[in-house]
């Protein structure tokens, strides 16, 4: 509690040296209020003047030498290819979700804004901008799925080959009507 008082009461002293006086009242709770409107039970207070020492100067900062660094083509992916599922795959599930992956070689670049897109069937997947994917309530049959790098005009970049999989999933035959 006295650090904070003696910052406060340092605080009133660097804000404004235009101050005359300042002034502490001890309420009957026993709590302090500062203030510099003069109070009825409010003594002045005799706070010293502080001491202040003038700031180092240092001589500038050296800037670094420029070394030259070699151009790099951001365009270039080596390799991007679709790691699930394999091609020509039977993917038993009666909910119909199939988990997607790929992988790209180097990194992609999003500073240069590239993209990915995903490809289902010849159409371009909303929302699908990573190297995973997680596709919903498939429909019975043979797929085929592709992934781009495209650049921010949706340029192509690079493209995986196109990967075949089929969905097999559980048909509910009707019960047949009792006689």
């Amino acid at each position: 509690m006295r650090i904070l008082v003696y910052m406060f009461c340092l605080s009133l002293l660097s804000t404004s040296s235009v101050l005359a006086a300042f002034y502490k009242k001890v309420n009957p709770d026993g709590s302090v209020e500062y203030s510099d409107v003069p109070q009825n039970d409010a003594s002045e207070m005799d706070l010293k003047p502080i001491h202040t020492v003038p700031a180092i100067k240092l001589p500038p900062a050296a800037t670094p030498k420029k070394t030259e660094e070699k151009e790099v083509d951001f365009t270039h992916y080596s390799e991007l290819k679709i790691t699930s599922p394999k091609n020509d795959e039977a993917i038993r599930s009666n909910s119909g979700n199939i988990t997607a992956s790929a992988s790209l070689n180097p990194a992609l670049r999003s500073m240069q804004e590239h993209h990915i897109e995903w490809w289902l069937d010849g159409s371009k997947i909303e929302n699908a901008t990573g190297l995973g994917l997680n596709l919903e309530n498939m429909a019975r049959g043979s797929h085929q799925l592709q992934v781009r790098v495209v650049d921010f005009d949706r340029k192509p970049l690079i493209e995986s080959e196109k990967v075949t999989f089929h969905v097999m999933r559980a048909i509910i035959k009707p019960k047949p009507p009792a006689p």
